[in-house]
């Protein structure tokens, strides 16, 4: 999991082959007690409502019976306290999202190619208040486990020349892990490119630049000008085609004539093309990118992505 870039959450990358690469929490206790705190902070809500509703019931009920005594109070409290954390239980437990690299193995017939731990307020500590992002992490704490988990994945997507990182759904942090595996291979001497690709989000651009005039949707329009759009991330010397703003909220890069050809001078002009994708289930565009890549890496967050949504993701 890692710390989001601008809404979106990171977590596990999974792919097709490969060994289970990275890092993961050596604490098991911490990991479970982190589970339970997010647990109770999705199901307060659900805890509140069920308790007054029911606590409510009982009080009328006693009220109509003659008048509720501290005794009946007490009980009605009791009653509501029991039924609520049931209830919020089970909405828990029926969750069923990924919580552990295990799961992810015994849910799916795909190994994991890594895991990238927590961006927490501890691992910024050391960090000004001005690089205390992903980015500000990747290129001034190389050593860190965020960035060493990115470091790993390299040995395992070496033989590809263009990479599709993609999520099931949004907020699941395939922007930030992109993000990761583009600075981790540039550090380690590859001419890269990373491509932001989800042109409604646009989440790597908004981070990196705030904003383009042009961008990927232009250059797939008139590829023989594709350069003119790549920019140069100034700390890790990266380079960037971002997405500008639509102009029209039709407009897909599938759907553009030039994309074959500019995938195709991408591929002959850098060691590496990383492309941040679209949401597989939130339209067809994602898939249909990844499917142009040489492989596909896709990202689910701790305890958040939904197995459903992760399973439906690699039948795309």
């Amino acid at each position: 999991m890692t710390t989001p870039l601008i809404g979106d959450d990171a977590g596990f990358a999974t792919g097709s082959s490969g060994r289970i690469r990275g890092t993961r929490d050596s604490r098991p206790v911490s990991l479970f007690w982190s589970r339970v705190k997010r647990a109770a902070h999705r199901q307060i809500g659900v805890l509140g409502i069920v308790f007054v509703l029911t606590t409510g019931v009982g009080l009328l009920y006693e009220y109509a019976a003659g008048g509720p005594t501290l005794e009946a109070l007490a009980v009605t409290v009791a009653i509501g306290v029991v039924v609520a954390f049931a209830i919020s239980l089970v909405s828990e437990l029926g969750r069923n999202t990924v919580t552990s690299v295990a799961g992810l193995r015994k849910h799916l017939n795909y190994l994991v190619l890594g895991a990238a731990p927590e961006l927490t307020p501890e691992a910024f500590r050391e960090l000004p208040p001005e690089q205390r992002t992903p980015l500000g992490c990747l290129t001034f704490q190389p050593g860190s486990a965020f960035s060493t988990s990115f470091r790993h994945l390299q040995g395992t997507i070496s033989n590809n020349r263009m990479i599709a990182v993609i999520g099931s759904i949004p907020n699941e942090g395939a922007s930030t892990s992109a993000l990761g595996i583009a600075v981790s291979a540039t550090q380690q001497g590859r001419n890269v490119l990373l491509v932001d690709c989800d042109l409604r989000r646009r989440s790597l651009t908004r981070s990196l630049i705030g904003d383009a005039e042009a961008g990927v949707l232009e250059a797939a329009d008139r590829p023989d000008n594709w350069r003119s759009h790549v920019q140069q991330e100034a700390e890790t010397g990266l380079h960037f085609l971002p997405a500008a703003k639509l102009k029209s909220p039709w407009s897909t890069l599938v759907g553009m004539g030039g994309l074959s050809i500019l995938l195709g001078e991408m591929r002959k002009s850098y060691d590496l093309v990383v492309l941040d994708c679209p949401p597989a289930l939130g339209s067809a565009d994602g898939a249909m990118l990844a499917r142009l890549a040489d492989g596909c890496i896709i990202v689910a967050a701790w305890d958040d992505t939904p197995i459903g949504a992760l399973k439906q993701s690699m039948l795309i």
